[in-house]
């Protein structure tokens, strides 16, 4: 007697027209309302995204062809409720995960209809006549397309995937096996050219970050009780606005307050309304408590829109102004006008500070809720700890299978947060309910409120980034600060995606500079090696310090060529372990890792080998003018425990694991030429320290003098 044959759970029923397109166990809770039917013209993939940072797609079945359309509505719909095989994704031995996030669905569908979209123009109207000859062609296609070789290479994978569910659905078309899924992509991919991804982009110039950093924790710390105060005066007038009932106790305000001005032709509270100065006829509302009727009445009466057009004039709110810029107050009085955007610039301020020192991806800084980041309370030893932000991952979110995620996952491991993001963290606070997203759009879409849950988005940020750095350039010029403009990036705009790449940059390469700001904060590189910050804050497969890593281990390894350049062109070489990195420098493995690709895990785990060298990493201390060869037993910044890399703004002179070069010794004499003119302008006991200063700096410019040696000097 033979057995019935188990079901294959891979293989799903065939939907009817009423079935759900995404079924009940996947469902978001906030966006189970748009789940659509199977034959709705469109189907919304927002019951599959919970990131609040993520744009709400949506598959609209008008952008396929209409011949080719009920095959593929059943490819698609079984890839949103199903998942590929294990043996599927086993036998090709790549990083393939069974199931897409919801943005990567709504790209592979895109590529699909744009494959029936060629169908169909070659005559082809079903998809069972798309054998491999026809997906090599269509694979040729693509390959001279234009396209740069990372797209080329994901479309392929997406059409080996619909290949895969067409054999999983309860109605197979027939689709055949793609030739480069058989064969290999070598053939149907473009030349190799330069990739993208957060390890290639290129950090922010200092003269852009340094700056933009400075007035970002400024607007934060400084100016933001004015900003919140001129806002909720504002909103207060608005609502009054809103509101107000014709009295004759209004009217009488009314030409009290606005009588005055018209008998002396003086300027009259104005807005601007499509580019053009115009009456601010909601703020003369708010502040008289008169009707809008009333205001019409009085402005016909005396042609005040042309009026007000000829002598516009501010409209002062009635708060205090505290904060202050350069030691003088930053304003004389806040003005009606300008508390919306102010108030936009400090959300922004807000997410670069977040985002810059932390170290975390935009998608992260944008889920963070009121209530992340509590006030650590006292241990039983009275200590209190440190600062730690609770909030959701996204991009690295998995399930026990290690499939994509698209609710997100709670991280494990909750960042560090240093005194500038606690501050930025609890302004936010105040402009957002309690429980809310930090940057919930409905709190900080102030201009156009659009419908909807959901953060603002990274594109929406790009812009307002942009848009502040305009404002703090106009404010420094207005306030005689022109050394703190914030500079135009080299590589293009700042973006929100480029902080991560930039805060490792300046720890593995700026150790006294830019990064020093950060540190009298709060030290930073103290906060990202402490022991609660676990896989963030060291050197394992998790984390910023996986880039921070790989920034260092590139940085170290220039540092080592550049050294061997010097000394091969005839420049001198002096310090205690001279010698040694002269030897690493010319024998030493070199690190190249600038362009990580698929094998980003390979090129973190080289750059931790590299790094683990005792005794054979060389690091440039730009603070201290030297080269650090940096070895443990050697080393005096580590004498108070067993650590894995030089703490470089702590250097010690007289270490064993100094170098110097000719370069440094010039700098030396420039930093203590430097330190003379401020000692010349200096009350007496801080020129004194000045110039003692000076001097020891010469001393050892001047021992370098004496005891480097040479090329010819080493062969001799």
């Amino acid at each position: 007697m033979s057995t019935a044959p188990e079901p294959d759970r891979f293989r799903l029923p065939l939907p009817n027209p009423t079935t759900p397109v995404v079924p009940a166990h996947r469902v978001v809770a906030q966006h189970a309302h748009l789940n659509a039917r199977y034959d709705a013209a469109v189907w919304p993939l927002a019951p599959l995204i919970s990131n609040p940072s993520t744009s709400l797609a949506a598959i609209r079945w008008r952008n396929c062809s209409p011949a080719l359309e009920a095959e593929m509505r059943l490819a698609v719909w079984t890839m949103i409720n199903g998942e590929l095989r294990p043996t599927f994704l086993k036998e090709r031995a790549v990083r393939l995960r069974s199931r897409l996030s919801p943005e990567g669905m709504g790209d592979a569908v895109q590529q699909w209809m744009l494959l029936t979209i060629w169908l169909e123009a070659r005559g082809i109207h079903t998809l069972a006549d798309c054998d491999g000859q026809v997906l090599r062609d269509y694979g040729h296609h693509l390959r001279d397309s234009g396209s740069g070789r990372p797209h080329v290479q994901r479309v392929l994978g997406w059409l080996t995937r619909l290949w895969a569910f067409d054999q999983l659905s309860a109605r197979p078309a027939g689709i055949g096996r793609p030739p480069w899924d058989e064969f290999g992509a070598d053939d149907f991919l473009p030349a190799a050219t330069v990739v993208g991804g957060e390890n290639s982009r290129e950090p922010l110039a200092e003269a852009t970050m340094g700056p933009l950093l400075v007035w970002a924790i400024r607007m934060i710390d400084d100016l933001s009780d004015d900003i919140l105060a001129a806002w909720d005066e504002a909103t207060r007038l608005i609502n009054i606005a809103k509101t107000n009932t014709a009295t004759a106790e209004s009217k009488a305000a009314l030409d009290a307050y606005l009588g005055p001005l018209i008998r002396s032709q003086a300027a009259l509270p104005s807005t601007e309304h499509h580019g053009k100065p115009a009456l601010a006829r909601q703020y003369i509302m708010g502040i008289t408590g008169a009707s809008g009727r009333q205001v019409d009445t009085l402005n016909e009466r005396h042609g005040l829109t042309k009026a007000a057009a000829e002598r516009p004039g501010p409209c002062p709110l009635n708060v205090p102004v505290t904060g202050r810029i350069a030691g003088a107050p930053w304003r004389e009085v806040l003005d009606f006008n300008e508390a919306s955007s102010l108030m936009r610039h400090l959300a922004t301020a807000a997410f670069i500070v977040c985002s810059y020192l932390t170290g975390m991806r935009p998608e992260e800084a944008l889920g963070m809720v009121s209530g992340c980041c509590p006030d650590p309370q006292p241990d039983e030893r009275g200590e209190v700890g440190r600062h730690l932000i609770h909030s959701h991952e996204w991009k690295t979110a998995t399930d026990e299978e290690g499939n994509h995620t698209s609710a997100g996952a709670e991280r494990e491991v909750p960042w560090v947060a240093i005194t500038p993001v606690v501050n930025a963290i609890r302004v936010l606070e105040r402009m957002v309910p309690p429980g809310s997203l930090l940057f919930d759009h409905l709190a900080h879409d102030l201009r156009f409120a659009r419908q909807g849950t959901g953060s603002l988005k990274p594109g929406a940020l790009r812009t307002r980034i942009e848009e502040f750095v305009d404002w703090a350039n106009t404010e420094a010029a207005a306030q005689g600060l022109p050394g703190e403009a914030i500079a135009s990036d080299p590589h293009g705009a700042i973006g929100t995606a480029r902080f991560r790449r930039s805060l490792a940059w300046h720890i593995a390469r700026r150790p006294g500079g830019l990064v020093a700001l950060a540190i009298q904060y709060g030290h930073m590189r103290t906060a990202l090696t402490t022991d609660v910050s676990g896989g963030y804050g060291t050197r394992s497969r998790d984390g910023i310090h996986n880039v921070i890593a790989l920034e260092t281990a590139l940085a170290t390894a220039e540092t080592a060529a550049e050294l061997h350049e010097h000394f091969e062109e005839g420049g001198g070489v002096s310090g205690p372990a001279a010698r040694r990195a002269l030897l690493e420098a010319a024998t030493g493995p070199r690190f190249e890792g600038r362009e990580v690709k698929t094998d980003f895990v390979r090129k973190y785990e080289e750059a931790r080998k590299y790094l683990a060298r005792d005794g054979a990493v060389i690091y440039e201390n730009p603070h201290a003018l030297l080269l650090c060869l940096y070895k443990q037993d050697r080393a005096l910044c580590a004498r108070d425990g067993i650590k894995d890399a030089p703490t470089l703004d702590a250097c010690v002179p007289g270490c064993g694991n100094a170098v110097r070069t000719d370069q440094h010794a010039a700098q030396l004499r420039l930093r203590a030429n430097t330190l003379d003119v401020r000692a010349a302008h200096a009350p007496q006991p801080v020129g004194d320290r000045l110039r003692a200063n000076a001097n020891k700096l010469r001393s050892f410019a001047t021992e370098h003098d004496r005891t480097r040696i040479t090329r010819q000097e080493a062969t001799a």
